[in-house]
This record gives C-alpha cells, structure tokens and sequence, in this order.
C-alpha cells in the first residue's frame, strides 16, 4: 500500500517512479510496482502460450536462446554505461530484463522439458538486473 503523505495510490507511485526529486522510498515502490506487472504480465503470456506452442527440439534453438539472453544482457549493461546517470536508466533496465525473461521463457517452451533451465535462467536474469535498478535507485538520492 502507498504511503500515507503518496497522493494517488499506485498511479501516485509510478509519478514518483518517474520523478528524481521524490522520496527514494516512493521510487523503490514503484520500481516494485513495475517490476511485478511486467512479471505477471508476461507470466499470464507465457501460460497462454504454453498451450499453443509447438515443441521444437532442435540444438541450434539452445545456441540461439543462449545467444540472445547474452545479447540482452550486454544492452542492459550497455545502458548502464551510457545512460548511468538518467533518472530514467532504472526503468530501461528492467525493461530489458523483462524481455529477457520473456525470449528465455519462450524459448524454454519450445524446447521443453529440456527448457526449463530457460525459465529458471531468464528469472534469475530478471532478478539480477531488478537488484541493479534498485540499486541504482538507492544510490541516487
């Protein structure tokens, strides 16, 4: 729940997400608010897919799913590096970690059973990248 002095809940929240000069409390928040949409957005996606896609059982998927959580983890940390220092890098890099939660968990029904190193790999990328946006917030106060 939001704070007692946080005007307008959850939308309350997001504003402060996207303002540098509210409370780092409010910002965390909504970096968490965020963070859990984009997890049970995608999430609700992924069980919905999980009926339709085909399994494809193919070695070069493996190289193609590794390829490209590396390739979303370098524009991750490519983003830390140049826009370190916007109020707006936070949100940018949990966006990237939701994409690579969701190309792994794709990639993981596709090739399932085998695959379920992919959810658990894009999920720890996730978390990884959510650790360094709230850090990145904390340190900006």
């Amino acid at each position: 729940m939001p704070e007692p002095g946080c005007k307008g809940g959850f939308w309350g929240l997001l504003e402060a997400l996207l303002d540098p000069k509210a409370p780092s409390s409010w910002r965390l928040k909504g970096l968490r608010l965020y963070a859990g949409f984009l997890l049970a957005l995608q999430g609700g996606v992924l069980l919905l897919l999980a009926w339709v896609l085909p399994r494809a059982s193919h070695p070069l998927l493996w190289g193609l799913a590794l390829g490209g959580a590396l390739w979303l983890l370098l524009q991750a940390e490519a983003a830390w590096r140049k826009e370190g220092e916007e109020p707006l890098t936070p949100l940018r890099v949990l966006g990237l970690g939701g994409a690579l939660f969701f190309f792994l968990g794709v990639m993981g029904l596709l090739l399932w059973p085998g695959g379920l190193l992919l959810f658990l790999l894009g999920g720890l990328g996730f978390l990884y990248l959510w650790y360094r946006s709230e850090r990145a917030l904390l340190v900006r106060r």
